[in-house]
């Protein structure tokens, strides 16, 4: 076996070619031996064996020979393996980008400085014109709610001070009423009752939310005139019914000694250092004025714990002898001596009048709250026409 020849190895046929240029034109370069032909690839004898795609025999790359693409054989240290081989399987190297300094000069530098100012002082006067268009459009939204607000409060003070005046016109009617009945020495029963029942639905409280601000400045003078008027009106009128019905059994005996008068005062007359003179008194018991045949002959009167007895004088002189009472005439009493409760009575009943009606006396002149509504009314309806 040792004898026999080797067989020989044909590396042209394996390689397909018998030598390989140089480069540049030099002489050929015999191709690498010692290299062996890798399997067939699958079961049978196609022209790559038993390989798979990956492993196919290397290729040559027409510009360098000695690298070897996809050779899976190949030495990853190869010295012939070119950087930028496309077939290679190391990634390239790439070279970073170099930085590019673009320098300007001053006079470029200091337009770029003033477009910037300009355009920073454009955005301040375009922020300006909007916040002004902005308050001014609020502005404008805003007074056209106040206007609205007033108009539609001048429309419910309306209501509310036509509503008051008829309580107003019903009041003074009740009062009326009972002046007459007290002319003709009656007692007021019914009208002191329906006062109870009267009172004018208009204070400050009407004026708050109904946009006044934006009235003239006479219309709301008139306004808080009116609601001061109409609560003076309605104390007067509570004083008037309090003393009416807190007073009913005098007043009503007051107005009786018109029709059927009582004596109840008398004078005694006594003799004194110069003179005879008279002493007003209370009589015990009020007696009819009708015939002096009614009148006692005599009353009994209180002397500190002591009665005494004081007879009525009849005739002679009054002055002498013991003190005699005489009897005063019942007509002339609400003139010299007036009833406290009768004279209250008139004053507030013409109180009254003056706040309801006014007063028309030169110099004294009033504006009374009938009349000040009709003012006021007409006023607020103006506005918003």
């Amino acid at each position: 076996m040792s004898e026999q020849k080797k067989p020989k190895i044909d590396l042209k046929a394996r390689l397909g070619k018998k030598t390989v240029a140089g480069p540049s034109g030099g002489p050929p370069i015999p191709p690498p031996v010692g290299i062996p032909r890798p399997p067939a690839m699958g079961g049978g004898g196609g022209a790559l064996g038993g390989l798979s795609p990956s492993q196919a025999p290397p290729r040559l790359s027409p510009s360098n020979p000695y690298a070897a693409v996809g050779n899976p054989y190949a030495a990853q240290s190869n010295p012939y393996a070119a950087q930028s081989n496309p077939y290679s399987d190391a990634p390239p190297q790439r070279m970073a980008p170099s930085a590019i300094t673009v320098e300007m000069s001053e006079e470029v530098l200091a337009q770029q400085r003033r477009g910037q100012r300009k355009s920073y002082m454009f955005g301040i006067v375009l922020s300006g014109i909007a916040a002004f268009i902005g308050f001014a459009w609020g502005g404008r939204v805003e007074a056209g709610k106040g206007a609205t607000a007033a108009l539609d409060g001048a429309h419910e003070l309306v209501k509310d001070i036509e509503a008051s005046d008829k309580v107003a016109d019903q009041l003074n009617d009740v009062l009326s009423k009972a002046a007459d009945k007290l002319v003709k020495n009656e007692y007021p029963a019914e009208e002191v009752s329906k006062l109870g029942e009267i009172n004018i639905p208009f204070d400050g409280g009407h004026l708050t939310d109904k946009g006044i601000g934006r009235f003239k400045r006479e219309v709301v003078t008139m306004l808080i005139n009116y609601a001061n008027t109409s609560q003076k009106a309605n104390e007067q009128k509570e004083r008037i019914q309090n003393l009416l019905a807190g007073s009913k059994d005098g007043i009503t005996e007051l107005l009786t000694q018109q029709t059927d008068p009582k004596i109840r005062w008398s004078v005694i007359v006594s003799s004194s250092p110069g003179g005879p003179w008279a002493s007003m008194q209370v009589l015990p018991a009020a007696f009819p004025m009708k015939s002096d045949k009614d009148w006692p002959a005599d009353i009994t009167l209180m002397d500190g714990k002591d009665k005494e007895t004081v007879k009525r004088f009849k005739s002679g002189d009054p002055s002498s002898g013991d003190p005699q009472f005489i009897p005063v005439n019942p007509q002339t009493e609400s003139m010299v001596c007036p009833s406290t409760t009768i004279v209250r009575l008139r004053t507030e009943l013409v109180d009254m009048q003056t706040v309801l009606k006014g007063d028309n006396t030169p110099g004294q002149e009033k504006t009374g709250l009938l009349q000040l509504g009709d003012v006021v009314v007409a006023q607020l309806k103006k506005i918003g026409t």
